[in-house]
């Protein structure tokens, strides 16, 4: 089958950003899914993939590499219809990467700290992590003011990595509302025609995780 191997689970908040990449850039993948849970990153045939044992990873005809925001850079780069999502032009593309960057050094970080302790350990909440959740999210607030999307008025693959670290939060049922750029930009994100299809699997793990005891 053409196109390139996507290795991913499908829960997984760096996968779906990738996989909504795809979809936004009409890049043709065939998923494969790897279950971390059974284990699957760890055994040999998946370790040839990715020798560091995480998701998600590619395989573009014996190209093989792992990192979601480089995956989407490259996949964008190479087979994107839609180039906008990653610009060519020179300080467009700054300002993706600026607020990549921003994603996995300050958002994901942040929300990840506070809420993956409650989700997956049944934790009671940290507030010293949820200060600097409040900090990340205000930051993010203030970069949305005046626009419809994270780096200005036209989507790019920023925005789904921003999506699946705030989606964290929202299954947490955190109260977001005092966030008004952040709700409306959530909002238009929703309103993506993949949405639901990419982000419905961490949203059934999580109740499943709640309804276990």
């Amino acid at each position: 089958m053409p196109g390139v191997d996507l290795y991913l689970m499908s829960a997984s908040p760096p996968c779906r950003s990738v996989l909504m990449a795809c979809r936004a850039a009409k890049v043709d993948v065939n998923v494969k899914d790897v279950d971390l849970f059974k284990g699957e990153h760890k055994e040999e045939a998946y370790t040839k993939i990715n020798p560091m044992q995480e998701v998600p990873a590619i395989d573009d005809d014996g190209f093989k590499m792992s990192e979601s925001r480089a995956i989407m850079c490259y996949l964008c780069d190479k087979y994107g219809k839609e180039t906008s999502l990653y610009p060519k032009e020179h300080q467009e593309r700054a300002i993706v990467n600026k607020m990549l960057y921003f994603d996995m050094g300050t958002f994901n970080k942040a929300i990840s700290a506070f809420v993956g302790p409650q989700l997956f350990k049944k934790e009671d909440p940290d507030k010293d992590k949820e200060a600097d959740m409040k900090r990340a999210l205000d930051k993010f607030e203030k970069a949305l003011a005046g626009n419809q999307y994270a780096t200005g008025n036209t989507l790019t693959i920023a925005d789904f990595c921003l999506l699946t670290s705030l989606v964290l939060a929202d299954a947490l049922k955190y109260d977001l509302s005092p966030w008004c750029n952040i709700m409306a930009w959530f909002q238009r994100m929703k309103d993506l025609p993949y949405y639901e299809e990419c982000n419905a699997p961490f949203y059934e793990l999580v109740k499943s995780l709640s309804e276990k005891k």
